[in-house]
């Protein structure tokens, strides 16, 4: 049995009594199952599941898998709109009229966070977890938030897990909110409105450097998950090895995160250059405009793909925008000559270095939890049964 430090996580189907009860079971359990291997799919490295409880998949992650609390958050984040899409879709395809079918639209998704200590003792193909801090998780699901705040659908971040993450900035923009129980006392939580990302995210266009438009495409594989690579190509001062800088910071942030508006700033002996983030896509890509060059500009997509043994990174810049047609030839040789080179160095010293942070300090990379066909079908089961 080991005992460590990380994040703990649940995920909960919202509504689901009020679900069950005005439904038939058959179509009900359908839906439960297919909400449910979508949860699965989405629980990738550094979470990971512990095992299924009813309608809700308990997580945690391992030491090494992330470097930014941001990552933590947006993966959350992703999995709620992927849920939203997967439910919307449902909606849109069934041409059944039965109730459960026909109450699709009540059902959402909530998360609840904790940072905290717990002992891992394995359990065949799952990983048991105990602890004062993970009873402290589940206490926190049966909370007053959505009656205090009006917010259906939410990630709850303890306090704990608003310091373990590091995300003060972030939570600024959340609802403070306490919950008392009894041997707890007084838990401070923060409560985010997963709505408004589901909105800003359900038809946003977005702009990207595809593979058929770039004057430059390089490619490099790494024996790193994604998440974590989604941090060495994000956070500053990965980013400037990335970028053949000096140093780098990120300026124009939003609550302390990184996203669309925000600008690298990248320094070369006395001289700075700009990355502006355009479009940003958390754990999959992000696109970035450089300064002007000879009245044009170029997109610059850097691209993670998960592979089987770790993620490939893929930069492509693109032809030149803008300016005239004779221009942008010009414009397109000069940076094909000068870009290729250094977006090649770039990449190559990220691989040192990440070699290096290896070596001191190794990256667990933890074995993928595959939940057998008949643990789902027991989730299934027991929801129907204590609802």
């Amino acid at each position: 049995m080991s005992v460590q430090n990380g994040v703990l996580l649940i995920a909960d189907i919202t509504g689901y009594t009020a679900f069950l009860s005005q439904s038939e079971l058959e179509h009900a359990a359908d839906s439960l199952r297919s909400l449910l291997h979508l949860l699965i799919e989405h629980h990738k490295p550094p979470m990971v599941i512990s095992r299924l409880e009813g309608d809700a998949v308990f997580s945690y992650t391992q030491p090494g898998g992330f470097l930014q609390g941001q990552t933590i958050v947006e993966m959350i984040e992703t999995t709620y709109v992927a849920y939203r899409r997967a439910l919307d879709l449902m909606i849109l395809n069934t041409t059944c009229t039965c109730r459960a079918c026909g109450n699709l639209s009540n059902l959402d998704l909530k998360f609840f966070v904790h940072y905290g200590t717990f002992m891992i003792q394995s359990l065949g193909a799952y990983s048991e977890l105990i602890g004062s801090d993970v009873n402290r998780l589940h206490r926190l699901t049966k909370n007053s938030a959505t009656e205090k705040t009006g917010i259906r659908a939410y990630v709850l971040y303890t306090q704990a897990a608003i310091e373990g993450l590091g995300i003060a900035e972030m939570a600024e923009a959340m609802v403070p909110h306490a919950e008392r129980y009894e041997h707890l006392g007084e838990v401070t939580t923060y409560v985010q409105d997963m709505h408004p990302i589901w909105e800003r995210e359900r038809n946003r266009v977005h702009t990207v450097v595809q593979p058929e438009d770039a004057l430059l495409s390089v490619e490099q594989d790494f024996l790193v998950e994604t998440a974590l690579m989604w941090d060495y190509v994000t956070k500053p001062e990965y980013k400037a090895i990335l970028s053949n800088s000096e140093s780098a910071r990120a300026d124009q942030r939003i609550n302390g995160r990184i996203g669309p508006g925000t600008t690298y700033y990248c320094a070369h002996g006395k001289s700075m250059s700009r990355q502006i983030i355009v479009d940003w896509q958390p754990l999959a890509e992000y696109t970035f405009t450089s300064e002007p060059f000879m009245g044009m500009y170029v997109l610059t997509t850097t691209r993670l793909k998960p592979t089987e043994d770790g993620t490939r990174v893929s930069v492509l810049v693109s032809k030149p925008r803008g300016g005239s047609r004779f221009g942008r030839g010009v414009a397109a040789a000069i940076l094909l000559a000068a870009a290729k080179p250094g977006v090649q160095k770039g990449i190559r010293n990220l691989y040192a270095q990440i070699e290096k942070d290896t070596a001191d300090r190794p990256v667990v990379r933890p074995a993928a939890v595959r939940i057998p066909p008949q643990a789902i079908e027991d989730a299934v089961a027991q929801s129907l049964e204590v609802e």
